[in-house]
């Protein structure tokens, strides 16, 4: 059953709530949901103790980005400068410049000559390749004969090729353009005997009506067929002799075949397994809408599960467990399946009571829950097939 406003279980459990005893452990898995999200409580953060940070009196001497430790330095304001003409310094120059002004000329003194040393060439005969000087064979040349022609003189030819110079360029005179005529173009009186894709061009042709054609009668070929058809009327039934085909007594009884131990599609060779119910998680539910599972849906039968919890309020006399039946994070959305109360706590303070639950389900799937006071020894008991102590109606017992 599904857990519900307004539902009596929910109005008997507000006000009545347990929470688990000593360390909480977190969310264990992940979610998405809003409802899964348990927010916790954070104690303001307590100011600090002692005096404030007045910063170190020792003088600083190292490098800092703080602000505290910047030292400002009193700048006294740039004078002014005097008008008057730039002077030239007449120190001398000793650092490294670009202007032509600054540049130093330095003597160089001239190379001695270099003494050439004889040269000895081979006897030898030279008969292969070689990039070596002394290896190269001198050709006589012939002394190249004085130019005595007379002094240049321009062609006084018209030029009639092609120049780049500006002084071979002759300007040709540009008549004004004639005004363009207005008014309609005229048409041309020719008739058009081409081809065109104007619109204007174009001439429509009379189309008549196309006479309809008489059927023709049909006449088969008188010739005999020899071939393979498939027209009803060249179809040749044969004579078939029947008493070939009457089979003499009743059919003979159908054997079934082998056991079927292949792979196979079709509907009639499968045949599925059947796989046991899958048993949901049983647990009780604790403040904030929060399921806490005691036997999971995994735990082999029989199984068991315990844990110890501990009030919400001040002063708080009884609980009221409901033991629930699901897979959901959140109480209400599992089934609640009983509820049992345990009365009579001593009055403490929140989180001071021990209350040991204990879920024990047998080989018979038959559920039952224990609530146990272990400071005042007092407990409640509630069995799954009808026990007094149980407040549970009758139409919410679910089978496990």
């Amino acid at each position: 059953m599904s857990f519900k406003t307004g539902d009596p279980y929910r109005d008997h459990y507000v006000g009545r709530e347990i929470q688990l005893y000593g360390s909480q452990p977190g969310f264990q898995g992940h979610s998405s949901y809003a409802s899964d999200y348990i927010p916790h409580h954070i104690d303001p953060r307590p100011p600090p103790a002692g005096r404030q940070y007045n910063g170190n009196l020792v003088p600083f001497d190292g490098n800092s980005s703080y602000k505290q430790d910047y030292q400002s330095y009193p700048i006294k304001p740039r004078s002014p400068p005097q008008p008057g003409e730039w002077q030239p310094n007449s120190a001398p120059f000793e650092g490294t410049t670009l202007y032509r002004d600054n540049y130093r000329g330095h003597s160089i003194e001239p190379k001695p000559p270099v003494t050439p040393r004889p040269y000895n060439p081979s006897t030898v005969p030279f008969d292969g390749s070689s990039l070596y000087r002394q290896d190269f064979t001198r050709h006589t040349l012939e002394p190249r004969l004085p130019h005595t022609a007379a002094a240049y003189q321009p062609n006084p030819a018209p030029f009639d090729g092609t120049s780049l110079y500006k002084a071979d360029y002759k300007a040709h005179p540009i008549g004004p353009r004639p005004p363009v005529p207005t008014g309609s173009p005229a048409v041309n009186p020719v008739p058009f005997e081409g081809q065109t894709n104007y619109r204007s061009d174009y001439k429509a042709y009379p189309l008549e009506p196309r006479s309809p054609l008489p059927p023709p009668n049909y006449q088969p070929n008188p010739a005999p067929f020899q071939g393979s058809t498939e027209t009803r009327d060249q179809y040749q039934p044969w004579p078939v002799d029947s008493s070939l085909v009457q089979r003499a007594g009743p059919l003979p009884p159908m054997h079934p075949s082998a056991a079927f131990e292949g792979s196979s599609v079709y509907s009639q060779d499968y045949r599925g397994w059947k796989l046991p119910a899958r048993r949901p998680a049983l647990g009780v539910q604790m403040q904030g809408d929060r399921t806490y599972v005691l036997i999971p849906s995994q735990a082999q039968l029989p199984a068991a599960g315990k844990q110890i919890f501990t009030t919400v309020h001040d002063n708080q006399t009884e609980i009221c467990v409901l033991v629930l039946r699901g897979d959901a994070a959140v109480a209400s959305r599992n089934n609640v399946i009983g509820q049992f109360d345990l009365k009579g706590i001593p009055p403490a303070p929140r989180g001071l009571p021990r209350i040991e639950i204990t879920l024990n389900l047998d080989v018979n799937n038959v559920l039952s829950a224990t609530a146990t006071d272990l400071d005042a020894n007092r407990h409640e008991q509630w069995l799954r097939q009808g026990s007094m102590e149980a407040r549970a109606l009758a139409a919410d017992i679910l089978v496990l």
